[in-house]
């Protein structure tokens, strides 16, 4: 348990240095009718060579006072981005289309919500740490 409230105090440090105006996606920059309300997408740099790719969603109703949830999805083969997509998020893509919708049950209604794409070198996440991803490399 100690191991996780370390792991939130540093995320929490790095959000407020690493999140700038440059990480700011505004609903104009997004396609005519993308249901969402502006939020920060970018990379949150773990250290020279690896950067975790995350999306945050501001709260909708309190931000200075809703809470953080953080999500991170685990196992190998699952992306935090897929929940951010997919059921947790603003918006959900419609299965086997390239549309999207409104997600009515968004969990950014009442509480401000990181998703975190990890580790390194998944997904949009950047690893240049020269880690091997398979037995030929």
């Amino acid at each position: 348990m100690k191991i996780i409230n370390l792991f939130l105090l540093v995320l929490c440090l790095a959000l407020s240095t690493a999140i700038d105006e440059a990480d700011w996606v505004d609903p104009y920059m997004l396609p005519i009718g993308f249901p969402v309300h502006p939020f920060f997408a970018g990379y949150l740099p773990v250290d020279i060579a690896r950067s975790y790719y995350y999306v945050y969603h501001p709260s909708e109703s309190n931000p200075s006072k809703d809470p953080l949830v953080v999500r991170v999805s685990a196992g190998p083969g699952c992306s935090s981005l897929y929940s951010w997509l997919y059921s947790k998020g603003p918006f959900i893509f419609v299965p086997e289309s390239t549309d999207f919708r409104f997600n009515p049950n968004n969990w950014n209604k009442e509480a401000n919500v990181l998703f975190i794409e990890g580790p390194a070198g998944v997904g949009f996440s950047v690893d240049n740490s020269g880690m091997k991803r398979n037995m030929t490399d």
